[in-house]
């Protein structure tokens, strides 16, 4: 059965003393000029003190800038706060209230109940855990390695490859070497000179002349 929700705020001290007012809107506003929503006519509250706006299944209470403040709970608050049903709250040091919300069948014309905010339940304290203690740990004894069976063959390992000798340098580069320094000592050199000097005719006459007529004078 769907249950109708009604919210109110009920003063416990100040100058209205224990009224309730039913807060029907979905913006109400609280303070001391007789235009606000909720007129609390007390030195402490301001003008317009704070302002109540409606939010899903509740309101949410704002402190407009006011003098004295707004406290609940004993702290001053500075931002919109969500009230919970049973929330106390203070406005300068002698004005009080509480905020309530009731629950009631719409057939009927008697309230079915009031919700209060439930009673804190002290929880006990968590049991110390007892550290299991520790065990010494065990070593398993190294393996050894298996034997092998009593005239069981053995491979014999692969025979040692030697490495090839380094090749000898072949003689014949050597003789070829020789070869072309005697050349060039005894022949290349030696003609290099006698074109130099022009010494043809002077060396080799009967071989130019024989060459050529009247070459060598």
């Amino acid at each position: 059965m769907h249950m109708a929700k009604s919210y109110k705020l009920i003063f416990k001290n100040g100058p209205t003393g224990d009224r309730e007012f039913s807060l029907e809107k979905d913006v109400l506003f609280l303070g001391r000029d007789v235009n606000n929503d909720i007129v609390v006519d007390d030195s402490e509250v301001s003008r317009r003190h704070a302002r109540l706006s409606r939010q899903g299944e509740g309101y949410v209470y704002e402190d407009l800038g006011s003098t004295n403040g707004s406290f609940i709970l004993g702290q001053r608050i500075t931002a919109p706060t969500l009230l919970v049903p049973g929330t106390e709250i203070t406005i300068g040091e002698r004005v009080s209230l509480d905020y309530l919300v009731e629950e009631s069948d719409p057939s009927a014309t008697v309230v079915v109940s009031r919700i209060r905010p439930e009673p804190a339940v002290a929880v006990p304290p968590a049991q110390p855990v007892t550290p299991p203690s520790a065990v010494p740990p065990t070593y398993a004894p190294p393996s050894q390695p298996a034997t092998p069976p009593v005239g069981a063959s053995m491979t014999p390992p692969p025979p040692m490859t030697s490495m090839p000798a380094p090749k000898k340098k072949s003689k014949g580069l050597v003789v070829l070497l020789i070869i072309l320094a005697v050349i060039l000592v005894f022949c290349i050199i030696p003609w290099i000179i006698v074109d130099l000097t022009n010494s043809y005719c002077a060396l080799f006459p009967g071989l130019f002349n024989a060459l050529q007529a009247g070459t060598c004078l």
